[in-house]
């Protein structure tokens, strides 16, 4: 069953997306954060106590946060809806080598061309590549780039370059 995260997890959480992306803790103030297991949820704040469901119920709201290998991720779907928030630990990528990041499944880009785009390394980055967020990519070994989108995303992503 989602519990709603204590006042200091939130706080937690909160400080990681300012730390790692720059987004604004006061961003996700019209929202509660329900956790279940590993993961936690956007759910927007509404007046009074929502009761679950006494059911097989497990999830509600946004996927917003997973915790892997002992990384915070931010999921795919909460960068692409509020990524316009962050402005640090973004990677810009061209079509042809987000075809390459999907196809091969992790890219290595030189540490110049990290340099260059001020990417902290070890963790998690946004990647985008024009004005698109596509999603999550895990940053190793300063340069080495894993790619973190949803398997059908990839499979779809491969093909980039032919649109």
């Amino acid at each position: 069953m989602p519990e709603l995260l204590r006042p200091e997890d939130r706080l937690g959480l909160l400080a990681f997306l300012k730390d790692r992306f720059g987004m604004a803790p006061s961003s996700f103030e019209a929202y509660h954060i329900y956790a279940f297991k590993r993961q936690a949820f956007l759910f927007r704040r509404q007046p009074g106590k929502i009761d679950f469901p006494k059911s097989s119920f497990v999830r509600c709201g946004l996927p917003f946060m997973r915790l892997v290998a002992g990384y915070l991720k931010p999921t795919t779907v909460f960068l692409q809806r509020f990524g316009h928030l962050a402005w640090k630990n973004i990677l810009h990528l061209d079509k042809a080598q987000i075809g390459r990041l999907c196809l091969e499944g992790e890219i290595d880009l030189g540490l110049e061309s990290i340099d260059a785009q001020e990417i902290e390394t070890p963790g998690y980055i946004i990647i985008k590549t024009g004005e698109y967020i596509l999603g999550a990519g895990l940053i190793l070994d300063n340069s080495r780039i894993l790619c973190r989108f949803p398997k059908a995303m990839r499979q779809a992503l491969v093909h980039i370059n032919d649109l």
